[in-house]
């Protein structure tokens, strides 16, 4: 599939999501800060959407991507926050990007060799711990968002 563009990201998500708000681009170096910081290449598609917007909201102003700033942060601290650790099963195999607005998450699957081989998106419940597949791909992600 070739690359998304603004103008495809924003059709698609504005499609879904009549009260999108889309933010100003991120650079490139944020995004290699980002990697550098978790020790993970972004999904090529995130990375597009990001370099066009970094980050979007929607849904009464809920994170339905996260800026690269916030994805680092909020990676870092699932994985390091104390409380966090004693709570939940770890969350090192999880890409977190976006949220629903009322404390579920949704990430990408990391793999044992620490690479994101797949476009499947998995939701993380706060209250249960559960982490269940939600989407076939970013694409998907949103469509089924707000179904």
């Amino acid at each position: 599939m070739p690359p998304f563009n603004a103008a495809s990201w924003r059709t698609l998500i504005s499609s879904v999501a009549s009260d999108a708000k889309f933010a100003n681009p991120a650079t490139e170096s944020q995004l290699i800060a980002v990697e550098h910081s978790l020790g993970i290449s972004l999904p090529q598609k995130i990375r597009e959407l990001l370099l066009e917007f970094d980050g979007v909201t929607a849904d009464y102003s809920s994170g339905l991507v996260w800026s690269a700033e916030d994805i680092q942060k909020r990676n870092q601290e699932f994985r390091s926050l104390k409380d966090f650790r004693e709570l939940y099963m770890p969350f090192d195999h999880l890409l977190f990007f976006g949220d629903d607005g009322g404390g579920d998450q949704f990430a990408f699957a990391i793999h044992a060799d620490g690479s994101i081989h797949k476009d499947d998106i998995f939701r993380w419940e706060h209250e249960s711990d559960a982490r269940s597949w939600f989407a076939g791909s970013f694409e998907r992600y949103f469509q089924t968002r707000f179904k």
